[in-house]
């Protein structure tokens, strides 16, 4: 009698447009921007005001001629997200390009420790509220409400940031939220850390939530350039760390980063780093800077000038591979659902909740 042959399920990847598999990805920028509507970050700077779709259209192409397929785009709601611009730009990169749209958090500088719904609404609910993002669609209002109306479109990946050399209670708070609604969907997270800072404990907290490591990006530690603390992360934790700084000459050279990286695929690390631009402002971007009379680099950056400065400084073709395109399909893909289990939290991160008064 011929033996039954079972399928191996195959990994998918949660894009706007629906999933696809892991295995087509392709070259992944795992932390960028096209669209960011608004928010608190226009106190900082007009500059974060992203809104021209026919700009963002001309940027994705870019990233696409250059081999780019698969950009991850982390504006959470609130904080610059739009989904009718997105879904206006996925829908003309159909089969061209991939997005991935995130729910979750920002720093806690952007939401009002007092009457925000990050700081009044009980954990248990926000939960419910980003599974509901990734499992029925977002909400195309961002939870400002008081209307909920999801669309199609469904979130791929879980923020979650905090701010300088400190985790204040609201950021605790959205890592939990993060790690639990991970455990009970499967999906991957990012966190933003200011400046590079608090990447260890951010990963701790998490994994001691729960959440599985292979499924953490933590992001922005090239603003801290210390490759001896990059290479403690991921050895401690076995979290991933996104790299999003190429063209950032004002925190440091590009040679810095890439003779970091170097240090890390030395080190046997390569399979714990992505590689993005994140390049988050109007002035970051070629075609956003037309706009305002600039002349600037864009998505071809990446491609033209650092990667030729990876291969420069000896990172070996299978390492950029594993960084551009192995890494990306591994991390995003989403994992098997669990139960959270809260009895496995730590004492000491249940003591860290009391003392810091969150539910």
């Amino acid at each position: 009698m011929q033996k039954r042959r079972f399928m191996k399920k195959e990994k998918f990847v949660r894009t706007v447009l629906g999933d696809v598999p892991a295995s087509s990805i392709g070259i992944t920028d795992c932390h960028d921007h096209l669209i960011k509507n608004g928010g608190p970050e226009m106190e900082e700077h007009i500059d974060f005001l992203m809104i021209d779709v026919e700009a963002a259209k001309k940027e994705l192409q870019e990233f696409v001629d250059h081999g780019g397929k698969t950009m991850v785009t982390m504006d959470p709601p609130n904080v610059g997200r739009d989904v009718f611009r997105m879904m206006e730009i996925a829908n003309a990169f159909k089969g061209k390009a991939n997005i991935i749209m995130s729910t979750g958090f920002h720093k806690a500088k952007f939401y009002d420790k007092y009457c925000s719904w990050l700081a009044n609404v009980p954990t248990d609910d926000i939960v419910k509220m980003c599974v509901a993002e990734i499992e029925e669609g977002m909400d195309v209002y961002n939870y400002n409400g008081p209307v909920v109306k999801r669309g199609k479109a469904k979130a791929g990946i879980i923020k979650a940031g905090t701010g300088y050399a400190a985790i204040d209670r609201l950021e605790l708070k959205a890592l939990e939220v993060a790690a639990r609604t991970s455990i009970t969907t499967g999906c991957p997270i990012l966190v933003h850390t200011q400046l590079g800072t608090m990447a260890l404990e951010v990963a701790q907290h998490l994994i001691d939530f729960g959440a599985n490591p292979r499924k953490i990006q933590i992001s922005h530690l090239n603003k801290n350039p210390d490759p001896y603390y990059y290479e403690k992360v991921i050895k401690d934790t076995g979290v991933t760390l996104c790299l999003d700084g190429p063209d950032r000459v004002k925190y440091y050279p590009d040679s810095t980063l890439a003779d970091n990286i170097k240090y890390l695929v030395d080190q046997g690390l390569q399979k714990h780093i992505t590689l993005s631009l994140d390049a988050g402002r109007i002035l970051y971007q070629r075609n956003y800077g037309l706009t305002k009379g600039k002349e600037t680099f864009g998505f071809s950056y990446l491609f033209d000038r650092f990667i030729p400065l990876l291969k420069k400084v000896g990172v070996p073709q299978d390492a950029i591979d594993d960084i551009l395109i192995n890494n990306p399909r591994e991390i995003l893909a989403f994992d098997e659902p669990r139960k959270y289990e809260p009895s496995k939290v730590s004492n000491e991160l249940k003591q860290l909740k009391k003392n810091l008064k969150l539910d």
